[in-house]
């Protein structure tokens, strides 16, 4: 499991005790059919014999209970600008996108790849869309449609023009 520095602050004086955290996360698929299962659990045995070079995989292990697969994996503290940040993205793009397999991933938003926190390794997050793509041009159209929409999107959040979340205002 992987763990982080962490701490606790506690009276007045607010002293500190130095410890250390860890977190995971859990995530069930709901599959629906004993198809949709299959592949599910497919990815997930191939992806736990993966090798992305400089991108890394979170320690995961996963369970199936009738068509539902459930996999608890180590959460990544970070920031997901893997696809963002140029010096990332361009490992993203060498290690995952032009991944000599024909399966990678295929979800190239800048929230899939987690550079964590003080070590800027870079991880993909997203199991989901590891899959069967052979098509090279084809993961370069979807990596420049992804790119181009986390622009877009970055640059109206800069601009205070954020529409996701709305913000209730009291009173």
């Amino acid at each position: 499991m992987k763990k982080y520095e962490s701490g606790i602050h506690y009276g007045e004086n607010r002293s500190c005790v130095e410890l250390e955290a860890s977190f995971r996360l859990l995530k069930t698929i709901h599959c629906q059919t004993e198809e949709n299962r299959d592949h599910m659990i497919e990815k997930l045995q191939r992806l736990q014999n993966e090798d992305f070079n400089r991108v890394l995989i979170p320690k995961f292990t996963y369970t199936v209970d009738g068509n539902d697969v459930t996999y608890e994996v180590d959460f990544i503290k970070g920031y997901g600008v893997g696809t963002y940040i140029p010096e990332f993205a361009q490992i993203v793009a060498e290690d995952v996108r032009d991944h000599k397999s024909p399966w990678t991933f295929t979800d190239y938003h800048m929230v899939n790849f987690m550079v964590e926190f003080q070590t800027n390794k870079i991880y993909a997050i997203d199991f989901q869309s590891y899959c069967y793509t052979p098509d090279m041009e084809k993961r370069r159209r979807i990596w420049d449609a992804n790119l181009e929409k986390d622009k877009v999107r970055m640059e109206r959040i800069y601009n205070g023009q954020w529409n996701h979340a709305r913000i209730r205002k009291k009173g």
